[in-house]
């Protein structure tokens, strides 16, 4: 089968495992996995993980980016990289930070570099779809909030500190509201601590 041929078996997939594709296409695994090499060669499909491609051209928008890496999970910009979008932070992030109800992790592709981290269900929201970046994207409360909470919860290695970050006009009383969210006492007042250090940092240029 040729790689054109391959392709078009794989029509109207968003995101397929090896063994998916090899199903479709009616080849073995090993020639698909090999087919899909030869797509991402093409700039046709990406490897996103272990046994996982996304078909097609790789998103260059954040947002798209964000939203096929958590495929098929709902995921949205968070922490430094919504801020940057909401203009609190001058510095360039070096990969998308992201939440997300699925598996945390790394994901690679050729327009950057996206992160993952898993957030509770019931602290999962407080974000909305922004056409700048073709995806969803924190509000800077929920990004200052899921910052402290991934930081206090020691998830991924996550630091709770930012690079100087504008949070003139901030609506603490919007982040409190997800701080109540938490049931664990103890976890609250550890994203509390989190929270009065990112706000102490940045006292200057409250």
């Amino acid at each position: 089968m040729t790689t054109l041929g391959f392709y078009q078996k794989l029509a109207g997939q968003k995101r397929v495992t090896t063994r998916t594709a090899a199903q479709l296409a009616g080849v073995s695994i090993p020639a698909a996995s090999m087919a899909l090499r030869r797509l991402a060669a093409d700039g046709l499909s990406t490897p996103l993980k272990r046994g996982s491609w996304l078909i097609g051209s790789a998103p260059a928008k954040s947002g798209a980016l964000v939203t096929a890496a958590a495929d098929p999970y709902v995921a949205y910009l968070s922490g430094a990289s919504a801020l940057r979008l909401h203009e609190r932070i001058q510095q360039l992030p070096q990969s998308q930070f992201a939440v997300t109800l699925g598996r945390p992790g790394e994901v690679k592709m050729a327009a950057g570099r996206v992160v993952l981290h898993r957030i509770k269900p019931e602290l999962f929201g407080g974000y909305a779809y922004d056409s700048r970046v073709d995806g969803f994207v924190a509000s800077p409360e929920k990004a200052v909030f899921d910052l402290a909470y991934l930081a206090a919860m020691n998830r991924s290695r996550v630091s709770g500190s930012l690079p100087e970050t504008d949070l003139k006009g901030l609506r603490w009383s919007e982040v409190q509201k997800w701080l109540r969210r938490i049931p664990t006492p103890r976890v609250r007042a550890a994203v509390a601590q989190a929270l009065a250090t990112i706000r102490k940092q940045n006292a200057d240029i409250l």
